[in-house]
């Protein structure tokens, strides 16, 4: 949850404002008792050309600090506004969630659970170990009541339909990302794990570290950053002492076919999920995804949505059925406003320049993959 973040926030803001104040305060009080005190002398005709000199001397000083405290207080304001539009915004998105929820949990009358086997809150796994799953994924899956690897691995062609439309996945998603067999292969190297990683680690030999890198396990990024990878790869990686950003982001073709069979993963799965490409945007980053997609939103005035179309998230298509974009490119996407085939359809050779812009996309990549070709034969499908 955010809430305790931005409470925090707000009273960071309120505190900065009050020590502020209590500045301008001290500094009035000071101005006001250099200029009474230097009247007085004058009064008794007790002033001299030095205590005109300094009298003009502190009232620069002062005048300099009241710059400064108003520039404070200019910045605290922009901070306030700052932090009163994030409060907004995320309680508009906490909100959204929850009526989300509400409207999941509505449909648990609809799965077999005599098919795949229920499970309580108390035995709950972390789903998120399986690549695919993030946090909101997981959260939905448990207003299913769906909490562990066993009951995910027990799907079947009809309960993965189900439970897609249950919680507005993307169709073929589940499958594409291989949640079955991710999560049998959690349910079976139960208690086995240590060894599976000793079995893993005896592969390290055959990782070209020359050309990833080396690191070590204090330098640890949090791979599951990284859209397509789970907490469990996240951990057969760290058995082949690769643990950060940069390493993957030096990955080659002849790295990723490496490491894929050493950590017994699907084939072609690493390029298809863009490792490298993500891995370079969070090297750059420091690892923090939030910064750059706040750089793209601040420019994402620059795209025609009058000419592409406007959309919302629950109009989402899933944008990975176009060849050239994966999960991060489509992320992307999804944080300028670009949700459907039909808005990629519409691109012109304009549009298509200024969204690779936007998304700190390669230069010509969308027109060289054939973008909007193959948007608009999946828009008339749909």
């Amino acid at each position: 949850m955010k809430l305790p973040i931005i409470f925090a926030a707000s009273s960071a803001s309120g505190a900065a404002i009050e020590i502020i104040v209590m500045l301008l305060v001290a500094a009035i009080i000071g101005f006001l008792t250099a200029y009474f005190y230097y009247r007085s002398k004058w009064k008794n005709g007790a002033v001299d050309q030095a205590d005109v000199d300094s009298l003009r001397s502190e009232n620069s000083r002062l005048e300099k600090e009241l710059v400064g405290v108003r520039e404070l207080y200019k910045k605290a304001v922009a901070e306030i506004d700052d932090t009163m539009v994030e409060l907004k915004n995320t309680k508009d998105e906490l909100e959204e969630k929850d009526e989300v929820l509400v409207r999941i949990a509505s449909r648990k009358h609809l799965l077999n659970y005599d098919s795949f086997g229920t499970a309580s809150e108390e035995e709950k796994d972390d789903l998120k170990m399986i690549g695919g799953i993030g946090p909101f994924i997981e959260t939905k899956l448990h207003a299913l009541d769906i909490y562990t690897f066993r009951q995910i691995s027990r799907f079947d062609e009809e309960d993965i339909k189900t439970v897609t439309e249950a919680i507005e996945f993307f169709p073929g998603r589940i499958e594409r990302d291989h949640w079955v067999e991710q999560a049998t292969e959690l349910v079976h190297s139960h208690g086995k794990e240590t060894d599976v990683l000793a079995n893993i680690r005896k592969k390290k030999s055959l990782i070209n570290f020359d050309r990833i890198g080396v690191s070590k396990k204090e330098d640890a990024d949090d791979l599951t950053v990284i859209s397509g990878i789970g907490g469990f790869i996240q951990k057969k990686l760290n058995a082949l002492d690769i643990y950060t950003y940069q390493q993957i982001a030096n990955f080659n073709k002849e790295d990723e076919e490496i490491v894929t069979k050493a950590i017994e993963f699907f084939p072609g799965r690493i390029e298809r999920d863009e490792w490298v490409a993500q891995a370079k945007e969070l090297s750059y980053s420091g690892g923090d995804r939030t910064e750059l997609f706040e750089r793209m939103k601040q420019r994402k005035h620059k795209i025609n949505y009058s000419v592409i179309g406007v959309a919302h998230r629950e109009d989402a298509d899933d944008l990975t059925a176009i060849s050239g974009i994966g999960d991060f490119i489509q992320e992307k996407l999804n944080a300028i406003d670009i949700y459907t085939f039909e808005q990629i359809s519409r691109f012109t050779a304009v549009e298509e320049e200024t969204v690779t812009e936007v998304i700190e996309f390669f230069p010509g990549r969308i027109k060289r993959d054939k973008w909007v070709a193959q948007s608009k034969k999946l828009a008339a499908k749909k």
